[in-house]
């Protein structure tokens, strides 16, 4: 009767170790063969006592649908953006699974709040401690989003499109 716990312990670190692969192993994906989406930020203030270095990210009411169709959202569901020539969005509209443009893709959203808070899973960003002021002009947050809509932030860039990159990644991708 003792190898009954032991048994249901293995079984149930082999599960959670099993989804976390999963999970991890789903978003690589997104990052290797999605789409590269930018979309504009709002300035929000890059610093947090307890996180350490990082920026809370909002971005830009273009990329979400117009305030007043927020509240007859689902609490979860997916919208289309359309890109410009430089891959920025912006709301185009609500998915009813009608074929996407060429310049359009989806974004999964998530509603927090009766509001109309939108979050799109991909808000903060952290970097390393005393490299804020190279991310204060960030102006786009940069996603990989896969066809279903599922996105991963992958970083910051700058007015010109450019991903902003801390002083030892960009030796590092030299």
């Amino acid at each position: 009767m003792k190898r009954a716990p032991v048994v249901l312990a293995l079984l149930g670190l082999v599960v959670v170790l099993g989804t976390t692969n999963f999970t991890i192993w789903r978003h690589q994906q997104v990052i290797d063969t999605g789409q590269t989406v930018f979309l504009d930020l709002r300035p929000v203030d890059p610093r947090s006592l307890i996180q350490g270095d990082y920026m809370d990210l909002r971005y830009a009411q273009t990329v979400f649908p117009p305030t007043d169709q927020r509240n007859q959202l689902p609490p979860r569901g997916v919208f289309v953006v359309m890109l410009d020539e430089h891959n920025v969005a912006s709301f185009s509209r609500l998915d009813d699974g009608t074929d996407l443009d060429d310049n359009e893709t989806r974004l999964k959203y998530k509603q927090i709040d009766q509001s109309g808070q939108i979050r799109l899973g991909a808000e903060s960003f952290l970097f390393q401690e005393g490299q804020a002021q190279l991310f204060n002009d960030a102006r786009y947050g940069v996603l990989r989003v896969d066809a279903a809509g599922n996105s991963v932030l992958v970083g910051l860039a700058d007015e010109n499109w450019q991903i902003i990159r801390e002083p030892d990644e960009a030796q590092d991708s030299q």
